[in-house]
């Protein structure tokens, strides 16, 4: 072989880069199999040198390895501490690798780790497939006894974390020479492993190895497809194939030309490498011999080459006219849109960093960056082909940070509306968490904080819900596990502010305790950050990378709520029945409870059994023990008063036909668990009004005992001249730049804005919104009524209030529903959000206003 040549295979594509890349797989490859860092440069340099030097035919990476095999197994001490591998579990898992025999050792790295094929792992060790199989299964079984894992599917995500930290791991470049063909004395040899056969692998002198490719080669150049005229029936035939290989070569093209760029560039992607070495694969001799019976697996393998190596538009548009797709081929199918368009991200960020000082820092041109062009008379050619190639990168600009126009994020908007991803149950949700990743970099966040509350629903919904193993779940749960590390322990300048924790990430610890893994860790951490001003917790001290996972797996295996702060209650699913319900099984605890008001005899009991010990209380006209079944809160008045307000509220089994407890409907918000009765009712429609009483939420803070959260509920049925007539009061009130008293009714304050927009005065309309909102024009409230049904009170048929403090904040939230009638007897239902301030409540006005 010319000394020039390349050693890894005679097809042109794969020029020196191919090389290195593959030297550097065989340098961890030996660094897997405990070969110590430092030596594996040197290691693969002598492999590859003895591999060209003996001028060796048929697959070099086949060779190269075999060699690698061959001369690893002639060392006498492979171990290493596996200290450049990040996370502890994955080093746990790289040590008990290295406790196997050499033999499974290096065929576990292969298969199990690396995910070679059996075909590949087998003629890189000389072993039948057979044989490898049963090293397989043995190391399997070693492993897990040796991690203390007894699910199989457990191992096996165990190793593709592994392998994904292998990658991660950066070998040094340089170091000094090894000793060639080590002197192993007889005390060493008992260390070598011994197989049944005699392995070549283990022993091997070049010779052999050259023998054992030459016949192997020998085999293959036998070996054709038939011809169309020859197959039978579900062969591959050589036209076929002929077929599909050209179709792969033109599509290759093809997507270069869309992408803009040259040959040079396009091949220098990994993808593209990716898809041609798969090619390449896939139309060799051994793997055609395989298909030759199976054409539609073959076909089914062409398919997936062809999205491999298509433009991220071009994956969308050959899913525009296919059919049904089972989920793993549609996870397989996102899995390389987002491998693809990370790398194209990366690819065009830096082409709009090299000339941002060109991009504008506003135009209406981002949303089609083809048009952006004309705002940039100047453009280079590399930033000008970009832009021109731009949709097919399935690309779009983030635009969050104006001192960084290059930032980008996926546009998956195509794919979602596809038919096949309407159909799959979570493609949804790994396109919407996938399209803003990543939500950090090294200058700081890329989103708003409090946006990541969304993204970790997300993510936690497929990660528990979820019921496959996929590549795309794994990824989720790095992207998961590195996220909680950020929010918590990440960049200092990111979380506190002059030492004290930042007001928006408070907000946001806050908000993740609605979800128990994040609960679990949050907690006791957000406890004691409030002991000591925001400055300091143990327990964030305490936290390491790898809680967070072992809190999500908890959560997976149902075993979490014993960890979490008052989430070890028993809880039953019920559904009751109304029609002859009597309270019967109520009454016993209700006359106890009466006697003394002790909140122990309420500690265990059901929360439904708290329910209808409310109601019961309620259709025996008893607010005393009414009031004492609801939960603490800011909006809750005294028992003087609120039996003074006291109204019996509609009796339960006479408006409802059952209720329902479900026990997957609980819901943590901070220290609280809250569970929603559901009411089935007779009307199909009875009005928020007479429904919101019935289904009050039920709380649990501390020691099993469940109670009725209290909410502030007013309601007026129109027409209603009194509180027409004290609304009146009130706006003249402020037209007289007078105050309203501060406990004026929610239902008054409603009245006296109705009449300023009906008498068009602006000034107390705006007099009544609340601190903070800026203050409309008369126009904005004609149109405000125009358009919203809020004018005069002719066609008001009801007003309801309600508000509660049962939020993360423990702050007071109220909700206003105007109920309007209007043409054709239909309804309009207006709702608006209001707010407790000094001087009593007020309206809170949102853009959509």
């Amino acid at each position: 072989m010319d000394e020039n040549s390349n050693p890894v295979s005679g097809n042109s594509r794969n020029d020196e880069r191919d090389m290195a890349q593959l030297i550097e797989a065989l340098r961890r490859f030996a660094y897997q199999n405990g070969m110590a860092a430092e030596q594996t440069d040197v290691f693969t340099r002598q492999v590859q040198e003895r591999v060209v030097k003996t001028d060796i035919t048929g697959d070099q990476e086949i060779n190269l390895y075999r060699a690698a095999a061959a001369q690893l197994a002639q060392f006498p001490d492979l171990q290493n501490d596996g200290n450049l591998i990040g996370f502890q579990e994955d080093r746990e898992s790289h040590l008990a690798l290295q406790s196997l025999p050499v033999n499974k050792r290096m065929a576990a790295v292969l298969h199990l780790v690396n995910g070679h094929k059996i075909s590949f792992a087998s003629r890189v060790l000389q072993l039948e497939e057979q044989e490898m199989l049963g090293y397989i299964d043995s190391a399997k079984s070693e492993l897990a006894k040796k991690l203390a894992i007894e699910d199989q599917q457990e191992l096996t995500q165990r190793l593709e974390f592994l392998a994904k930290s292998i990658k991660r791991v950066k070998l040094p470049d340089r170091e000094a020479p090894i000793e060639e063909s080590p002197v192993i004395d007889e005390q060493q040899k008992e260390q070598v492993p011994k197989v049944k056969k005699p392995a070549i692998w283990l022993v091997a002198a070049s010779i052999a190895l050259l023998a054992g490719v030459v016949g192997a080669s020998f085999f293959f150049d036998s070996f054709r497809l038939p011809s169309a005229s020859e197959a039978s029936e579900g062969q591959l035939t050589q036209e076929m194939a002929d077929e599909m290989e050209q179709q792969y070569e033109e599509t290759r093209e093809n997507a270069k030309q869309r992408l803009g760029v040259e040959e040079g560039q396009f091949a220098e992607f990994t993808f593209v490498a990716n898809a041609d070495q798969e090619k390449d694969e896939l139309f060799s001799r051994s793997e055609l011999q395989q298909h030759k019976d199976d054409a539609e697996l073959f076909t089914q393998q062409m398919e997936e080459l062809i999205w491999m190596i298509e433009t991220p538009k071009g994956m969308g548009e050959s899913l525009a006219n296919s059919g049904h797709m089972p989920i793993d081929e549609m996870d397989r199918f996102i899995e390389l849109y987002l491998m693809k368009t990370n790398e194209l991200q990366d690819f065009a960020e830096n082409i709009l960093k090299n000339n941002e000082e060109q991009l504008p820092a506003a135009s209406e041109h981002y949303g089609e960056p083809q048009l952006l062009i004309e705002d940039i008379p100047d453009a280079s050619a590399e930033l000008e082909q970009l832009l021109a190639a731009w949709p097919e990168y399935g690309l779009r600009f983030r635009l969050s940070d104006p001192d960084r126009m290059h930032l980008l994020t996926k546009d998956t908007e195509s794919l979602q509306w596809l038919p096949q991803f309407q159909s799959h149950p979570f493609a949804s949700m790994y396109l919407e968490i996938f399209s803003y990743y990543p939500y950090f970099d090294e200058q700081g966040w890329l989103i708003e904080p409090f946006q990541l509350s969304h993204e970790f629903y997300k993510m936690l919904y497929v990660l528990v819900e979820e019921p496959t193993d996929s590549e795309l779940k794994a990824e989720i749960e790095v992207i998961y596990e590195q996220t909680v590390w950020q929010i918590t322990k990440g960049a200092e300048q990111e979380i506190y502010a002059e030492g004290v924790v930042k007001p928006e990430i408070r907000e946001l610890w806050k908000m993740l305790t609605l979800y128990d893994p994040l609960a679990a860790i949050l907690v006791p951490v957000i406890d004691e950050m409030e002991d000591s001003g925001w400055q300091q917790s143990d327990s964030l001290d305490r936290l390491e990378y790898g809680d967070s996972l072992k809190m999500l797996k908890l959560e997976q295996q149902g075993q979490l709520s014993s960890t979490l702060p008052n989430g070890d209650f028993p809880l039953e699913s019920e559904l009751v029945d109304l029609a002859d319900f009597d309270y019967d099984r109520v009454k016993e605890l209700y006359a106890r409870f009466k006697q003394s008001y002790d909140m122990d005899l309420l500690a265990g009991v059901q929360p439904l059994d708290i329910y209808f010990l409310y109601f019961y209380a309620n259709q025996e006209k008893d607010p005393a023990t009414m009031y004492h079944l609801l939960a603490d809160s800011k909006l809750k008045p005294s028992l003087e008063k609120y039996k003074a307000d006291w109204e019996q509220i509609p009796e339960l089994t006479e408006n409802a036909l059952w209720v329902e407890i479900q026990q997957e409907m609980t819901q943590r918000i901070y220290k609280k668990v809250m569970i929603q009765p559901m009411v089935m009712y007779e009307e199909q429609d009875i009005g928020f009004h007479r429904a919101n009483p019935l289904q009050p939420a039920l709380v649990t803070e501390r020691d099993r005992i469940w109670l009725v959260q209290y909410q502030q509920q007013e309601f007026s049925q129109a027409p209603d001249p009194e509180l027409q007539k004290q609304g009146m009061e009130a706006f003249k009130t402020l037209a007289n730049q007078e105050k309203l008293p501060k406990n004026t009714s929610p239902l008054v304050v409603t009245y006296a804005l109705l009449h300023a927009i009906d008498q068009e005065d602006a000034a107390v309309a705006n007099a009544l919104l609340a601190p903070g909102t800026e203050g409309q024009e008369i126009e904005f409230w004609r149109n405000f009524a125009g358009s919203h049904q809020v004018a005069g009170f002719d066609n008001l048929r009801s007003v309801s209030f309600t508000a509660t403090d049962l939020n993360i904040e423990n702050e007071v939230d109220a909700s206003l529903e105007i109920l309007y009638e209007i043409e054709d007897t239909s309804e309009w239902s207006e709702h608006l959000n209001m707010k407790k301030t000094p001087d009593g409540w007020r309206f809170e006005l949102f853009p959509s206003y």
